[in-house]
């Protein structure tokens, strides 16, 4: 019997020993593991806001384009305003009204619709108050 005791002792000794080695290992892996996980949080949160950062300057490069753009339109419109002539048949429209025609014969005349012919002349009322 004693035989049978002492060799259930070694056997549960060497058991506990194995599972304590193998606990011992698992948790170094675990450790392991761990580590290498928050280095990949790490990087991609490194990445992502590398990420956001280029779609800031991607967007504020658009709008800073869009601005100069806009910007350049503006100028040489202004720049071009004094040099630019009022068509022709603008010019008899305003003139013919100016001598008393109605806007009903100068729209026959000219071959425009008296709805664009009012808002010539109201346009040109427009322009003389704001030049005078």
């Amino acid at each position: 019997m004693l035989d049978y005791n002492s060799s259930l002792t070694a056997l549960t000794l060497l058991l506990t020993v194995l599972i304590f080695c193998r606990s011992i290992s698992l948790r170094k892996r675990a450790a392991v593991q761990s580590a290498l996980l928050a280095e990949i949080k790490n990087k991609l949160n490194t990445n992502e806001e590398e990420k956001v950062r280029e779609l800031d300057f991607q967007t504020n490069l658009q709008q800073a384009e869009i601005t100069t753009e806009l910007q350049k339109s503006r100028s040489s419109v202004v720049h071009n305003r004094n040099n630019r002539r009022t068509p022709e048949r603008y010019q008899y429209a305003q003139s013919m009204f100016q001598s008393g025609m109605p806007a009903d014969e100068i729209s026959s005349a000219l071959g425009m619709s008296t709805t664009e012919i009012s808002q010539l002349l109201k346009l040109a009322n427009i322009a003389c108050d704001a030049e005078g």
